[in-house]
């Protein structure tokens, strides 16, 4: 269960993003991508919540529409209690400051055109807190310095830089506003090993250091187990499953996360547990499945998976799971919303 002493930063009520499909001359609505539905969790002070799934599953909408980078169709994000989809202009602009974002591709997400001073400092200009480019250049060293490269970089471009040392680049515009939450969307996916765990390491240093909150998206557990406090599983736009992460991958109750869990490298083959091959492919978010969406694959799949909603067990600990499987092991949740909960599929915000 999460640290309450630490307070809650963030909180996730029924967030929901369906993409409009139009057709036809007048661009008609035919039909809705249902990317996020009803997804709801806390992220404390100082903590982060690694948020896992397949491609596709909506994690990156789920980060974006936090920031209101995208517009929500339908939910509410506050931070310290302050409802961020309401605010507009002036207001939003502030917000911004407090929530950032360290984008996945570390090659597309800076500006060839712009050097290094430019593109993290362009924001400490916008936002007024630096007076002149003479000071916006002494405070983008003193943050290249923080994240791991030398100050001389500032007037370098994108294409000098290898792929770490561009992500550090993203690291540091981020860092820039001095936020308190930032949404890191796949940011080491894209680089080898060695470098992430270097990246890592800096993101960890720096959370302990400025008491950062973090949503950490990836599909990589094993980084995921490394750097989060606590785990939700998404599964075609909906939270399955949300625990300590110990706890997750210590007693995965739902068929999904096991499935996912059997599938991490183990380099002692004597160890490695045995393979959940999942058949068939991902259902389309345009026409979900009814009941539990994830009964199309299931290997555990019951009758009534097919037709009726899985509700929302309570484990305990703060491990939550939506799975007809554990009918009679554990007491279902209200339909109100609970302090601490997730809202799973079948549970009301």
């Amino acid at each position: 269960m999460m640290d309450k002493r630490n307070g809650t930063l963030v909180e996730v009520l029924g967030l929901t993003k369906h993409f409009p499909i139009r057709r036809g001359l007048f661009s008609r609505v035919v039909g809705q991508v249902q990317a996020v539905t009803n997804v709801s969790f806390e992220i404390g002070v100082g903590e982060t919540l690694g948020l896992v799934g397949e491609s596709g599953c909506g994690k990156t909408t789920v980060g974006r529409t936090m920031l209101k980078l995208i517009e929500p169709t339908a939910g509410s994000v506050r931070f310290e209690g302050t409802e961020v989809f309401s605010l507009k202009g002036e207001a939003m602009r502030a917000m911004r400051r407090n929530m950032q974002i360290i984008f996945q591709d570390p090659y597309s997400s800076l500006n060839p055109r712009m050097t290094v001073a430019a593109i993290v400092g362009e924001a400490l200009l916008v936002h007024g807190l630096c007076k002149n480019r003479a000071e916006m250049k002494d405070r983008v060293s003193e943050l290249l310095d923080r994240v791991g490269l030398s100050p001389r970089y500032v007037n370098r471009y994108p294409h000098e830089f290898s792929g770490g040392q561009r992500q550090r680049i993203g690291i540091a515009r981020a860092l820039a506003l001095n936020p308190r939450f930032l949404v890191c969307d796949e940011a080491v996916s894209a680089l080898d090993v060695s470098i992430q765990a270097q990246i890592l390491n800096i993101m960890m240093d720096l959370q302990d250091e400025l008491r950062l909150s973090y949503l950490f998206i990836a599909h990589d557990l094993s980084v995921v187990r490394h750097i989060s406090r606590r785990i939700a599983v998404m599964y075609l736009g909906q939270i399955v499953e949300l625990a300590e992460a110990e706890t997750l991958f210590r007693e995965p109750a739902h068929p999904y996360t096991r499935a996912l869990l059997s599938a991490i490298p183990v380099p002692d083959p004597k160890r490695r547990p045995q393979r959940i091959l999942l058949k068939g492919d991902v259902p389309t978010p345009i026409h979900p499945p009814p009941g539990c969406r994830f009964h199309t694959r299931c290997p555990e799949v019951l009758d009534r998976c097919r037709s009726e909603v899985p509700p929302t067990y309570d484990l305990g600990g703060g491990h939550r799971c939506a799975c007809w499987l554990l009918e009679g092991q554990a007491p279902a949740l209200e339909a109100s919303r609970t302090v601490g909960s997730a809202s799973l599929p079948g549970e009301s915000p």
